[in-house]
């Protein structure tokens, strides 16, 4: 994907990823993720992938707990929905 606006040029737009152009201000960004991969990248044209077992042995019942006084902690700290219950 590209986008291009003037002399702004995105050749690859990832998770949490933002684009801004003038005046703005943005409050409170966060992200939590978690990605398991068996295979990996396949990279470049013509590739053949065949007979392949790929096996992901991941235990963890909770992978990324995640508390929601927290993200209110972090809003309160950026000045974000004050006056909201």
């Amino acid at each position: 994907m590209e986008i291009r606006f003037d002399s702004i040029n995105v050749y690859m737009i990832e998770k949490s990823s933002g684009i801004f152009v003038g005046p703005n201000i943005q409050y409170g960004w966060r992200t939590q993720q978690k990605e398991n991969v068996g295979l990996g990248k396949v990279i470049g044209e013509g590739n053949i992938l065949t007979q392949n077992i790929n096996v992901i042995h991941d235990e963890d019942m909770v992978d990324m707990p995640i508390k929601k006084e927290a993200a209110k902690e972090s809003k309160k700290a950026n000045g974000i929905g004050q006056g909201e219950s």
